[in-house]
């Protein structure tokens, strides 16, 4: 069985280091172009696949929505496990704005761990420009994975929680 690809269609979006800058419902300022609110965008499609795609070992890249995919599927992986040890909402919280906000690498730099699968920047622009919105992703997906994370009594979702020591195709970010 093949893992889940993006159905989200990259035709019309800038794109960045083979990235495409696909639009985002969210309330951050950034370089992605909003999109209606009943509308699913990469984050949901993210979320709703991350659980399945969590156990493959090899993710064949179709296009820019792809790699958006997994970036943000090692994401939600290095949130799961910033989260570990922590019970409370509050808590976790404090621990996700912490995790989204920490510097992180983008194609072309030495301590980017994903290889060959993203072209580097051309310019430095584009660089700045995907690590922009790689930024905003990020400051999202934290506020979403909150909640799927922690109940609404506060306490954790054992659901969610039993994947944080799985990692996508055995990589971090």
């Amino acid at each position: 069985m093949p893992a889940y690809h993006s159905k989200i269609d990259p035709a019309g979006c800038q794109e960045a280091c083979g990235c495409s800058l696909l639009p985002l419902k969210t309330k951050i300022k950034g370089p992605a172009p909003p999109v209606a609110s009943d509308e699913e965008d990469i984050i949901d499609e993210t979320i709703k696949f991350f659980r399945a795609n969590i156990f493959f070992r090899n993710f064949e890249v179709k296009n820019g929505s792809d790699r958006v995919l997994v970036y943000l599927t090692l994401f939600v992986g290095e949130c799961l496990a910033a989260c570990e040890r922590v019970d409370t909402k509050t808590e976790g919280e404090k621990k996700l704005r912490a995790t989204a906000e920490k510097s992180f690498a983008i194609p072309g730099d030495s301590k980017w761990g994903l290889g060959g699968m993203y072209p580097p920047p051309k310019t430095p622009k584009e660089g700045d420009t995907l690590r922009a919105y790689f930024k905003q992703a990020r400051d999202e997906v934290a506020i979403r994975v909150l909640d799927l994370l922690y109940l609404h009594d506060g306490s954790k979702n054992k659901w969610w929680a039993s994947f944080s020591k799985r990692k996508f195709m055995g990589k971090s970010i």
